[in-house]
């Protein structure tokens, strides 16, 4: 089996090539992000590497051999943080005056600064010094980006001062960005509020003064998740997802609630996982119908949940389809960000937070 594989991948990959001689290479790097999405990253990343060796400096290509290595890297690919590192420094190095590179580029700085302090590995204050230093280029070239602005209020105000924290710059970021923006305004607000605030009644306080916006929905229910409501999330979820439906992927967070329910006391296990079960298949459901990574990691997550449950054969077979879907399918137990499968074209407005489970 091996063998017929070894031989398949590069007579995929000279169709592909054969496909795609003579396109913009703008094109077939949109070709090898198609590609990803529908989970032939090893194809992907043979069409990517074929257009960078015939031109080194299209950035659009880093940019996109960042985001597959990334993906990779959450899937048990045989890449490191480097690998994602470098390609997002040459998409800004050939094309400094894109927003989104850029972007980017700070994010995966600061995922190295992350990985840096959990792991105790490297210099992680000189890392988030360079991360913070990313985010304010960001800046520099689009002023109103809420989400760049709104990860400075996150580093400056949730770092120790030992690690780059600066409680007087984390506010006065978080009182420009509620100039700018309301509801992201209201997120730097919740980013700052003292322990013990109730960022749920934070939530629904706004949302009697502005209406039930989906964005506020969603940040009630998830403060809800952290206040141990599920329920009450649920019914805040349900809500947003029926004024946006492209916020169904919220359901995955009702399903990782329950995982982490037993992750923290695995006597719960029969009661959690069968709810978490019925949250992951309900994902599946809906519409809009999740892309094929998304589709891939849910049904990895309820492969895991039979395992635990005992049901080794059914384990199996969701962990069979997983593959067959997606051979790289993301391992981690937080949701891969949804920056990874926007368009390699289109400004990223995709924010997660590195200091929060939802």
């Amino acid at each position: 089996m091996k063998k017929l594989i070894c031989l398949v991948i590069p007579m995929f990959l000279i169709f592909v090539s054969c496909i795609f001689a003579g396109i913009d290479p703008d094109k077939k790097v949109q070709a090898a992000y198609w590609l990803r999405m529908n989970g032939k990253a090893d194809a992907a990343k043979g069409l990517l590497d074929s257009i960078l060796s015939d031109d080194s400096t299209l950035a659009i290509a880093h940019y996109e051999k960042a985001r597959l290595n990334h993906y990779l890297l959450l899937g048990g690919g045989q890449v490191s943080i480097s690998d994602i590192l470098i390609p997002a420094g040459k998409a800004v190095q050939h094309d400094p005056s894109n927003v989104t590179y850029a972007y980017y580029k700070a994010l995966v700085t600061f995922f190295n600064a992350y990985f840096a302090m959990e792991t105790g590995q490297g210099d992680p204050k000189s890392f988030v010094d360079e991360s913070i230093r990313e985010f304010e280029k960001v800046l520099a070239m689009k002023p109103d980006y809420h989400e760049a602005m709104l990860y400075l209020v996150e580093f400056y105000g949730l770092l120790p001062a030992d690690m780059g924290g600066d409680s007087a710059k984390a506010a006065g970021y978080a009182e420009k960005l509620a100039t700018l923006d309301g509801y992201y305004g209201a997120k730097a607000k919740a980013v700052l509020a003292t322990q013990g605030t109730d960022l749920v009644k934070f939530w629904e306080d706004l949302m009697i003064l502005g209406g039930d916006k989906p964005e506020y929905l969603r940040e009630a229910g998830k403060a809800c998740l952290f206040a141990g409501n599920p329920e009450k999330a649920e019914e805040y979820f349900n809500k947003a997802i029926q004024a946006d439906p492209s916020k169904n992927i919220l359901i995955l967070d009702l399903a990782r609630y329950h995982i982490m329910q037993v992750m923290q006391d695995q006597g719960k296990a029969g009661s959690e996982l069968p709810l978490a079960r019925t949250y992951f298949e309900r994902y599946l459901n809906t519409k809009p119908e999740p892309v094929i990574p998304l589709k891939a990691y849910t049904t990895g997550w309820l492969g895991q949940v039979e395992m635990f449950l005992g049901n080794q054969p059914e384990a199996e077979k969701k962990m069979e389809e997983a593959k067959a879907m997606d051979p790289y399918f993301s391992r981690a137990a937080g949701i891969p960000t949804l920056l990874l499968f926007d368009p390699p074209d289109q400004i990223s407005h995709q924010y997660f937070s590195f200091f929060s489970w939802f």
